[in-house]
């Protein structure tokens, strides 16, 4: 495969430190030693990867360094047990904390020690604000000490993973020095695509996978056949997204009334039901409520309690396909769970992705040069996603006519797209790149809406701009 190096140098000068060569992280198969994701294996990488040194040397540094901060499994009671001793110990995994008002302290979670009572240094949150919302990834020390009749491990210090300094004007500039078409292949690079290998059409149908990361309550599909690489880029990008799938209760979603847990709803950037043809809702009832109250207004009731919310909600799952690569049957949503079979349910969603028109993942639609890194580029999208219009001058959309739902989903979409991209509608490129696009998405909605009830719904978009 042919890499166009003008434009690797290109990425390169303009990105800096907050760069990487994807294909070499990729041969260094540190994933067959320990499964992590690709902000973690990145940001690893970054951390031992220096001019002169062999391949070898670097995954023995990174082997050796796992195996004595982000245990294993089977490792936990050993780890437990060396803090017992005394031992103050340092591990990599990603913390999280929970404030309990009633006894004004903090707890923190470590999930390789399975431990969610651990207390914190509220020093140590002042100085990482990030733990404090949706969790961090970073080296953190531990030791046990202990308080009144028992003993509690304690975080006392904490270094956050990061490979860079993240500010939203630098990419807001560094925008500027590439073309629509280099852009698409700066963020195809970035998520671990190989431009090249994908045609253009392809290409921006992948990026739309995005778009929940830099759009506040954005809710979208992606329906496809098994191994386009669906559920890779959230469960590898961004920290604040969170992907699940299996058995889903009430609590686990939206708030355990018991512990007053908030649920993975109130949580994150985006929550990413994967293999949704298989999922299951204990309580369907009140999730299915709970789920159209929430997608239409971004808050839903627990008990006496209201929970406001800016997650996103992505739906991705498996259909087949007929012999000419397009959904076997033309109500397509009907491989899902029966609680989407509700048209005042679906008719919720902004937008479906067709994946069927993204091919199945090879070998060669891997990157084969640099892109920014995965955990930059995480925040990057999460700032893009709060920023205002004086940070961020993207986000315009046309005055827009029609169905209030159809023009309330378009211009979501299409914000989301003009900010990933940094279109305005004074850009020559804004409809083809933002607003067609956008309309495409909604558009399969209404297909579904008409193939659930078609007595009441239409197959035609009902939107326009206003003249």
């Amino acid at each position: 495969m042919a890499i166009n190096s003008d434009f690797d140098h290109k990425l390169i000068s303009i990105f800096g430190d907050i760069s990487i060569d994807k294909a070499a992280v990729r041969d260094l198969k540190i994933r067959d030693a320990r499964t992590i994701t690709s902000f973690v294996e990145e940001w690893l990488v970054s951390r031992y990867q220096q001019p002169g040194k062999s391949n070898a040397q670097v995954y023995a540094d990174i082997t050796d360094f796992m195996s004595k901060h982000l245990p294993t499994k089977n490792e936990k009671q050993t780890i437990k047990h060396r803090l017992n001793q005394g031992e103050s110990i340092v591990l990599l995994d990603r913390f999280t904390v929970s404030v309990d008002i009633k006894k004004k302290q903090s707890f923190i979670k470590i999930p390789c020690l399975d431990e969610n009572n651990a207390v914190v240094d509220n020093g140590v949150l002042d100085a990482n604000p990030g733990l404090l919302s949706g969790g961090q990834w970073g080296a953190g020390r531990l030791y046990v000490r202990p308080e009144g009749n028992a003993h509690i491990i304690e975080l006392v210090e904490f270094k956050p993973m990061q490979s860079g300094q993240v500010r939203l004007d630098n990419i807001i500039e560094a925008r500027q020095q590439f073309s629509t078409q280099e852009w698409i292949h700066v963020l195809l690079r970035t998520m671990g695509y190989e431009p090249s290998a994908y045609s253009e059409a392809e290409q921006c149908r992948i990026i739309l996978r995005l778009l929940p990361l830099v759009q506040k309550n954005l809710n979208m599909m992606e329906l496809a056949p098994k191994g386009t690489g669906k559920s890779f880029i959230y469960d590898n990008l961004s920290r604040h997204v969170w992907l699940t799938t299996g058995k889903l209760s009430r609590a686990q979603l939206f708030k355990n009334l018991n512990t007053k847990e908030e649920g993975l709803l109130a949580r994150f950037d985006v929550l990413v039901l994967d293999e949704g043809q298989s999922l299951e809702f204990t309580g369907s009832g009140d999730i299915h409520a709970n789920f159209k109250n929430y997608l239409e207004s971004g808050h839903y009731s627990i008990g006496q309690d209201k929970v406001t919310s800016e997650c996103g909600l992505m739906l991705l799952a498996n259909i087949d396909l007929s012999s000419n690569k397009q959904p076997r049957r033309p109500d397509y949503i009907r491989h899902l769970p029966e609680m989407f079979h509700d048209d005042a349910l679906m008719d919720r969603f902004h937008g479906i992705i067709p994946g069927w028109e993204i091919p199945r993942f090879r070998t060669e639609h891997a990157a084969q040069g640099p892109g920014i890194k995965a955990d930059v580029f995480g925040e990057y999208a999460n700032q893009i996603r709060i920023a205002g219009h004086y940070e961020l001058p993207y986000g315009e959309v046309p005055i827009l006519k029609g169905d209030t739902r159809d023009k309330n989903a378009v211009e979501r979409l299409a914000k989301a797209l003009s900010k990933l991209l940094m279109l305005n509608p004074d850009d020559a490129e804004y409809e083809n790149y933002v607003l067609h696009p956008a309309m495409d998405l909604r558009k399969r909605v209404r297909t579904q809406l008409a193939e659930l009830n078609p007595h009441e719904f239409s197959a035609a978009l009902d939107v326009s701009i206003s003249a």
